[in-house]
């Protein structure tokens, strides 16, 4: 197994384009055409989980938070992070982040986090992207039709959602005239042509057109190819920063802390507002840092919100507009990252030992 193979799943997965401008995610350095038996899975990349990969002789690490987050300056390989890249390059460890694309990601960190709270009807709480689609239009002549339509399918056209090898396909007749200097798959040089085709439409995410149209291109037999690409209004999937979902049953206030607090394992969480007696079915999450919108909450009608680094505004804020909190903490927020990569990992590639390294929140409380 390479490393590029691994990436190639965590980028379908949560591609880069999602990441937020400050971010730095996707491979922080090592080579892509390494050789990997082992990868660990840590939320941070630190000296603890460096010498955990290094004892485990592991050759790739995926971290959650990008250790260049911000650009360096210089290099100084005597302490800290210079002294980390040095070891790794030593060791020949790559070192790959998935931070803020693969928070807004499909079944990403923020639907785990909703799902370990065991929400229901899981939806985007507000829309981050929403891929362009396109349709892919192409003739075919009848006994190509099987061959060109599924190559167009393996490279991903075709998705609706939770439906796959979605087209529609009509029988009718082409004409062309093959002029001097051509190769023609059906007909003869200098002579009108009528033949049996199939037009063969499709629909194709943005991400993948280029790659659509080559492998139609490589598996229809014509020389000149008749196709056409219609950009859609309807946009694809929403990719959301932040999930709401429902509870199986309304808890009270102090019924709802006690089942975050054993759900995400933490001991002592911050608590912003009431919820004057009324119980909690709507909750929102957003893992890490919250962003301080409270527009959708309120236009979604949670009833409260999990979130983590909460700032005094922005907390002011939610108590002012009746959105119960529970400040978790960026690391018990995120933590789960871990659990939730490794699960990816785990049942991908059968040939890949996948090392969990857990560390402890970097705050202490007293």
């Amino acid at each position: 197994m390479l490393v590029k193979d691994i990436i190639g799943l965590l980028e379908e997965k949560a591609p880069l384009f999602l990441q937020e401008s400050y971010d730095n995610s996707g491979l922080q350095w090592g080579d892509p055409e390494r050789d990997v038996k082992k990868v660990l899975v840590c939320l941070d990349f630190t000296e603890q989980s460096l010498e955990a990969a290094a004892k485990e002789n592991a050759g790739l690490i995926i971290s959650h938070h990008p250790p260049l987050f911000k650009p360096l300056r210089n290099i100084n390989t005597a302490a800290g992070i210079g002294a980390m890249i040095a070891e790794c390059i030593k060791r020949d460890i790559c070192v790959y982040a998935m931070h803020t694309n693969y928070d807004t990601a499909k079944d990403g960190l923020n639907y785990y986090l909703a799902k370990t709270l065991e929400l229901e009807q899981v939806t985007a709480l507000k829309t981050h992207y929403r891929e362009a689609l396109y349709k892919l239009v192409v003739f075919i002549p009848e006994d190509s039709l099987s061959a060109v339509r599924s190559a167009m399918y393996e490279a991903g056209a075709g998705w609706i959602e939770k439906y796959s090898h979605c087209g529609f396909f009509v029988k009718g007749n082409g004409t062309f005239k093959p002029l001097e200097g051509t190769n023609p798959y059906i007909g003869q040089t200098g002579k009108l042509e009528t033949v049996d085709e199939y037009r063969l439409e499709t629909i194709v995410p943005e991400n993948l057109l280029d790659s659509v149209i080559q492998s139609m291109l490589k598996a229809h037999p014509y020389e000149e190819v008749a196709y056409d690409v219609y950009r859609l209004e309807n946009g694809g999937h929403e990719y959301s920063l932040g999930t709401v979902g429902k509870l199986t049953k309304g808890m009270k206030p102090d019924e709802f802390i006690s089942h975050v607090k054993e759900k995400l394992k933490v001991s002592n969480v911050r608590i912003i507002g009431s919820v004057d007696g009324k119980p909690i079915n709507s909750v929102a999450v957003f893992c890490g840092s919250f962003d301080g919108d409270i527009k959708p909450l309120v236009q979604k009608n949670a009833d409260a919100l999990v979130t983590g680094d909460l700032k005094y505004h922005d907390a002011q804020q939610l108590k002012q507009s009746g959105i119960f909190t529970v400040d978790a903490g960026h690391y018990y927020t995120e933590k789960l990252f871990v659990m939730a990569i490794s699960e990816l990992l785990k049942s991908s590639f059968k040939d890949v030992i996948i090392i969990e390294h857990h560390e402890q929140d970097v705050f202490e409380y007293r």
